[in-house]
């Protein structure tokens, strides 16, 4: 499940800021450069394409991608397919 959640995240980042690069250990702000708006883009596209809410006050524990495929995991944002 965390390779699926990972896949879509390198998919709904990929989509805002045309950054693929993505590992685990990657930071949003450090490594990739995101300011307040990159995140909230990356959000509300994460959102929209998970018909799921993200609240807002999680996200500044959000600095790398591990944290946001744990947060997903964790408050079952995404549903898994068998």
């Amino acid at each position: 499940m965390e390779e699926k959640v990972l896949e879509v995240l390198r998919e709904v980042v990929y989509e805002v800021t045309g950054i693929d690069n993505l590992t685990m250990d990657t930071e949003f702000v450090n490594d990739l450069a995101f300011n307040s708006m990159d995140l909230a883009n990356m959000v509300c596209a994460f959102e929209a394409r998970c018909d799921k809410e993200i609240d807002i006050r999680d996200v500044k524990n959000m600095v790398q991608v591990k944290d946001v495929v744990r947060y997903i995991m964790d408050h079952g944002l995404m549903e898994e397919k068998d």
